[in-house]
């Protein structure tokens, strides 16, 4: 079992000394302990120990547990290795490691959760090149990828059952049949969508049986499935038309496996019209509500469809806070145009924005200012969630620059820091307006278990399970996504 880990970046205790010695009389003799990770947690039972860096000076340290249960070893210069003995007590227990380097002390935060049978698990699908969890909670998936004997890529689609752990997995496949590069969309009923490089996408499920979706009649290219109904009945996505260049992409919804075209609105993000076209991108786990995206150069510009008796109601997200900004700017020869600044809710390819019945849309409020040097366009964008039932946007500018990830039907909103390669989050109430704490405070206070530092993508309709995801470095230093989740306590 993998241990769970609570990354606090790198701790440090500083102590400077006075050194009274001829020439350097009045220096100072700096000490201190720097530390790759101030804070752990531990699974129950079955840990594997955990390493840890220590930098010290000077550079002879000790470490004192101060709990018989967690031993703590000195196995080199600059590595503390963390055991634990399993959780016999069925509760949580805490304690701390004290690192001393003379004067300069520094400690570790240490929880230890109980046995799986008793408290809620936690999971990383770090063995996954990407990862997606169903509407329900029912089901993880992602794909392994491995090398072939001819030194190509192979690729090993898994699907995980959350409440038994149960394995499905299928291949290797070799890259000259399905070359895969996204895990897209998983349904309760163990379906799992997957990006196929070699031209457009399977999906496979928990009996290995394989299927590709299948666009309306006049389309050129294969269609993507991007997000399913918690029956699997609904599935959205989109496809391209045949007519060459010229066709426009074109937002589709899935009926038991039967596609048709959703509408568009008459113009563009901003006001024009369309030339690519929309991508739908996720829906409401009762199927009642879908959103997606403009996909014209910068735009993304959200929209969003609900059911009106027999049809499709469409609509931008956030209409309310939408607005057309006509300028003259300079092209790129000093030439003055006509351009159309757009502010309004946007999001690119996510698919995990909607609430349960759709009553809540996450996504980003984008503000367009054209540059003094009127060629550039400044843009600065702020977690934004738009209410489908009362059609109206609450935009959270707390955080400065940031990402509207998820949201509940109750109103409590999941917000990514930052607007690029976001690696931390918040939880935020949108009924009175109040931060409810960090994720990883959220995730104790509500589970009682730590996680990792990251974001949530999405909570399930009952609450029992979260789908998360966390930034690490691989060890060429390359920054990756991986997915994790938190599901009730496994059946004793």
């Amino acid at each position: 079992m993998k241990r769970c880990l609570l990354p606090k970046g790198v701790a440090a205790a500083l102590f400077a000394v006075s050194v009274l010695n001829g020439c350097n009389e009045g220096t100072e003799n700096l000490q201190y302990v720097n530390l790759s990770q101030a804070a752990c947690s531990f699974l129950g039972e079955d840990n594997t120990p955990l390493t840890i860096t220590v930098d010290a000076s000077p550079a002879t340290w000790q470490a004192t547990p101060n709990a018989s249960w967690i031993k703590a070893e000195r196995t080199d210069e600059h590595t503390l290795t963390l055991t634990a003995d399993d959780n016999d007590t069925d509760q949580e227990r805490k304690t701390t490691v004290t690192i001393q380097a003379d004067r300069a002390t520094q400690t570790i935060r240490i929880n230890q959760l109980p046995k799986d049978s008793s408290f809620a698990r936690y999971r990383k699908l770090d063995e996954f090149a990407s990862s997606a969890m169903s509407p329900g909670g029912k089901y993880a998936g992602g794909y392994i990828i491995s090398v072939a004997p001819d030194d190509s890529w192979q690729y090993s689609p898994v699907i995980i059952d959350v409440e038994t752990e149960e394995r499905y997995e299928f291949g290797p496949f070799p890259e000259s049949l399905y070359f895969i590069s996204q895990t897209i969309a998983i349904t309760d009923q163990g379906l799992m969508f997957l990006s196929n490089s070699n031209g457009g996408q399977i999906a496979i499920n928990t009996t290995g049986d394989i299927i590709v979706p299948e666009a309306p009649a006049g389309f050129q290219f294969q269609p993507e499935v991007q997000g399913s109904s918690a029956d699997g009945r609904y599935w959205v996505g989109f496809a391209k038309e045949s007519n060459g260049e010229e066709g426009l992409t074109w937002p589709l919804l899935w009926t038991d496996g039967v596609a048709e075209k959703l509408p568009m609105p008459a113009k563009n993000f901003r006001d024009e019209a369309f030339w690519y076209g929309i991508m739908a991108r996720g829906i409401s786990a009762d199927g009642s509500v879908i959103y997606g995206t403009t996909w014209e150069n910068l735009d993304f510009g959200m929209v969003y469809w609900k059911r009106d008796g027999g049809e499709w109601k469409v609509d931008y997200v956030g209409q309310d806070v939408h607005e057309i900004k006509p300028v003259k700017m300079l092209d790129a020869f000093g030439e003055e145009m006509d351009y159309n600044l757009a502010d309004g809710i946007i999001c690119t390819a996510e698919y995990t924005k909607i609430s349960a019945t759709g009553k809540w849309i996450a996504g980003s409020y984008r503000i367009e200012t054209l540059a003094d040097n009127r060629m550039d366009i400044v843009r600065t964008q702020y977690a934004a969630f738009y209410n489908t039932e009362t059609e109206t946007t609450t935009v959270v500018k707390d955080y400065g620059g940031s990402v509207g990830i998820h949201v509940t039907d109750d109103g409590i909103a999941f917000i990514g820091l930052g607007t690029m390669n976001l690696s931390s989050g918040v939880v935020y109430d949108l009924n009175t307006n109040t931060e409810l704490g960090s994720v990883e405070e959220w995730v104790h206070d509500t589970y009682g278990i730590y996680v990792p530092t990251g974001y949530i993508n999405s909570v399930s309709p009952d609450g029992r399970v979260i789908f998360g995801t966390m930034l690490d470095m691989t060890g060429t230093q390359d920054l990756i996504t991986i997915g994790w989740y938190v599901a009730p306590p496994a059946e004793a």
